[in-house]
C-alpha cells in the first residue's frame, strides 16, 4: 500500500468514525428527548397542529368563497328539508299524496 493511499484511508476512517461520534450522539439527545414527551404526547401535539392548520386554511377559502360557501351550505339545508319542502310545493300547487298513491293490490 503506498503512503498516498495509507493517509487515504486514515482520512477516510477519521471521517467515519466522526460520522458515527454523530450518530450516538443524536441517538442519545433522541432517548432524552422521549424520556421528557412520550410518542404519545408527541402524536396528540401533532394532531392538535395539523388540526389548528386545517380549520385556519379552511376559514382561509370561506372567507375568500363566501358565495360559494353559502350555497353549499344552502343546498345542504335544503337536501335536509326535501322532504317538507316537497310536501309544501305540493299542497302550493294543489296536488294530494292521494294522487300518486298507488292503487291497493288484491
Amino acid at each position: 500500500m503506498s503512503d498516498a493511499d495509507l493517509v487515504r484511508l486514515t482520512e477516510y476512517r477519521a471521517l467515519r468514525d466522526a460520522a458515527w461520534a454523530m450518530v450516538h450522539a443524536d441517538l442519545a439527545t433522541l432517548r432524552a428527548d422521549l424520556t421528557t414527551h412520550g410518542v404519545g404526547e408527541r402524536i396528540k401535539d401533532r394532531a392538535a397542529e395539523e388540526a389548528q392548520e386545517a380549520w385556519d386554511s379552511a376559514r382561509e377559502v370561506a372567507s375568500e368563497h363566501k358565495g360559494v360557501v353559502a350555497g353549499t351550505i344552502l343546498a345542504i339545508v335544503a337536501w335536509f328539508l326535501r322532504g317538507p319542502i316537497g310536501d309544501g310545493l305540493a299542497t302550493l300547487f294543489g296536488r294530494d299524496h292521494e294522487d300518486t298513491a298507488e292503487p291497493p293490490r288484491d
